[in-house]
């Protein structure tokens, strides 16, 4: 009996299938991620993917205009915030959560190999968006008038570090390291915010230096 033809119900349920999982693999791995990874992961064949999208590139673009659409949100709302200061904490704790749980997020929006060109002006989008937050915190006296928009990525990097290294044991750590880096940007250093996550425990601490000295395969 011959095989019937793939029904286009069929061809709604695989592209569902590779979408869902390359989340997953995209979120987990980031842009090092290949196509044949997102396939092993939905349970079809290399070639079902290369169908429905012709590169890598295709299927991120597919898979995450919808996530920076959700960074040019925060970046709206936050500039709507009245207090500068408030606005500025308001992006970043946002941007900061979505990217500690989304490799490939944060890939696309601070990594400077960005897989396809269409996809760095969101990237451009959210530095503008930084700058002009950063301007006016600075102009209003919250933020020290020494800390410019180009410190912040690199605060971002160094939180998300702490993310790569803590996820396992104290995934919401980074926002620990967050608010206490903001504590050391406001302008009148006498303010302390409350810690909204606890320290590692030293058997956390322990578990986590461990798993960096033997990484699993």
């Amino acid at each position: 009996m011959p095989i019937s033809p793939p029904t286009r119900r069929d061809a709604r349920v695989n592209l569902e299938r590779i979408l869902t999982s390359a989340r997953v693999v995209f979120a987990e791995h980031g842009f090092e991620a290949k196509l044949a990874d997102v396939a092993k992961h939905a349970g079809v064949g290399v070639g079902t993917v290369y169908r429905r999208f012709g590169s890598k590139e295709e299927l991120v673009h597919a898979l995450f205009q919808s996530r920076v659409d959700e960074v040019s949100t925060v970046a709206a709302q936050a500039e709507q915030v009245p207090d500068p200061w408030d606005g500025l904490v308001y992006f970043l704790e946002h941007t900061c959560r979505m990217m500690s749980s989304d490799q490939g997020l944060r890939d696309l929006m601070m990594n400077g190999r960005v897989p396809r060109t269409d996809l760095a002006a969101p990237r451009e989008n959210f530095s503008r968006s930084l700058a002009a937050l950063i301007e006016r915190a600075r102009r209003n006296g919250s933020l020290r008038d020494d800390i410019e928009p180009t410190d912040i990525p690199a605060i971002m990097f160094m939180l998300q570090a702490t993310n790569d290294f803590a996820a396992a044991q104290s995934p919401d750590l980074w926002h620990r390291m967050l608010t206490i880096v903001l504590d050391g940007l406001r302008a009148d250093g006498t303010q302390r915010s409350t810690l909204p996550v606890a320290a590692m425990s030293q058997a956390q601490l322990d578990a986590a230096l461990q798993a960096r000295r033997c990484p699993t395969s």
